[in-house]
């Protein structure tokens, strides 16, 4: 191109080697609420938002406990509850009057009715509780129908005389989304350009579920998307032994790599409502992990027992307070099977995790959750470096001299990881010999060397006698 005499500028850009981000502590959470848009992925960074976006639900509560425990930003997709809760009545409830409930439960509920005054029906006075009688209404006159504020639900009296301290128990359980449903729910996540580590299920799952969400993770690495699963285990009930039996059963049939099921639930207070309910104990485990960085486990005894957990389930009422009847065998035997649980440690007080496990075989590098995390992001990190490169030209004659920079373009990210303690080292070279002219193809081999971490400490300790000659 002709020119007349001057200066002319040409700017160059990638001199730096900026690393991309990784979406590091990122997470979406999947779930069933009361409100809110389906299937579109919604932002939150303050707690007090969630409810008027997303109402009382299984999502609406993990949103809120992720927020709460983890900090950061939580990204929520209202899934399609297509699986309807349900009410069942204690069968040790009085039947004559009879009190029922009719309605569909927004959420998982302990209903406690207790006859405060009796007398006939508009005469009589009750309480209800929501949490199994630990938080307790006023009290209020009783009528042929009360609904239940923010439940779904109405009590419903029957005409008769009512005796002063008459109990009426009922187990409402959630909704809940179905496997076609979540599956729509991840996918309007996967279909965004947010950058994210993780995508959380927030209701009880088993061996269906497990395995969509772990070919909904390959999909995403076909699609060099490099996140993983977090989801949690059915509810125990009063029996520990035949809850973790069921468990193990279920873990026989999955492995995969990119999947977490926490098999963990207890008595919690509820961050939106503050009542004392039992919850699977996913997303707080969700949250430590967030606001950890990648290399940490969330096991670390450092951090502390988990926040917030009164009592792990199953637990039974005694006169010096709520027993649990989880024991560190259960904790053991749920753990060699893939599962992240809690344990009692001695010397410490609360419940602690006894390892981030993934679903992943027992040989596989990434059964903890911190390697996951450490390959995940410098997958991503990496390829974004070399991604500059695509359709490159280099000296096929001279490989070394033709491909310095973009090796030091795909070492950097592995270089300020390990100068940020998250990776002891790692390095990225080209193997030589190759034919670029006739493959068009340039193999590089990436390592790395990750930390250790001290899962047990032996002492050996004695006494010694310093005139003691041998």
């Amino acid at each position: 191109m002709a020119r007349l005499p001057g200066v002319y500028p040409e700017i160059q850009d990638g001199g730096l080697g900026i690393v991309a981000p990784s979406g590091e502590g990122q997470r979406v959470v999947v779930g069933v609420s009361s409100q809110g848009p389906v299937n579109q992925v919604l932002a939150f960074s303050d707690l007090a938002a969630v409810p008027g976006v997303l109402g009382t639900g299984p999502l609406a509560r993990a949103v809120a406990d992720q927020l709460a425990y983890g900090g950061g930003q939580v990204y929520a997709v209202r899934a399609q509850a297509d699986i309807a809760g349900s009410v069942a009545a204690d069968s040790g409830n009085p039947s004559s009057p009879a009190v029922t409930i009719t309605g569909s439960p927004l959420d998982a509920y302990e209903i406690v009715v207790r006859i405060v005054r009796g007398g006939a029906l508009n005469t009589a006075t009750f309480t209800y509780s929501l949490d199994g009688g630990d938080t307790t209404s006023q009290e209020i006159a009783t009528a042929a129908t009360y609904t239940l504020p923010g439940t779904g639900l109405t009590l419903n009296f029957a005409t008769g005389t009512y005796a002063a301290g008459a109990t009426y128990r009922f187990q409402a359980t959630a909704p809940q989304a179905s496997v076609s449903s979540v599956q729509a729910a991840v996918r309007a996540a996967l279909n965004t350009n947010l950058q994210y580590e993780y995508i959380q299920v927030a209701q009880p799952t088993g061996p269906a579920m497990w395995a969509a969400l772990g070919a909904l993770a390959d999909e995403a690495e076909a699609n060099f998307r490099y996140i993983f699963f977090l989801t949690e285990t059915l509810p125990p009930g009063n029996d520990p032994d035949a809850w973790v039996n069921a468990r193990l059963s279920e873990k026989a049939s999955f492995s995969h790599k990119r999947v977490m099921i926490v098999a963990a639930w207890g008595e919690v207070v509820d961050t939106l409502t503050g009542r004392l309910e039992v919850q699977s104990l996913a997303s707080r485990v969700g949250a430590r992990i967030s606001s950890q960085r990648v290399h940490v486990s969330p096991a670390w005894v450092q951090l502390g027992p988990l926040s917030g957990v009164v009592q792990v389930a199953p637990f039974v009422d005694t006169p010096f307070g709520k027993q649990s009847l989880f024991n560190n065998a259960h904790a053991l035997a749920l753990d060699q099977a893939g599962f992240t649980t809690v344990y009692r440690l001695i010397g410490r007080d609360g419940w602690f995790l006894v390892e981030g496990r993934t679903a992943a075989a027992p040989t596989s590098d990434y059964k903890v959750i911190q390697n996951r995390r450490v390959m995940d992001k410098a997958t991503y990190q990496v390829r974004q470096a070399l991604l500059d490169f695509v359709q490159w030209h280099v000296d096929p004659t001279d490989l070394k001299a033709s491909l310095a920079s973009l090796l030091a373009r795909a070492n950097t990210p592995l270089r300020l990881m390990q100068a940020a303690g998250e990776i002891a080292r790692g390095r990225v070279v080209a193997p030589p010999g190759q034919d670029i002219l006739a493959s068009q193809t340039l193999r590089l081999q990436i390592r790395i060397v990750p930390l250790g971490y001290l899962r047990e400490i032996v002492m050996d300790i004695g006494f010694e006698n310093p005139f003691l000659v041998g």
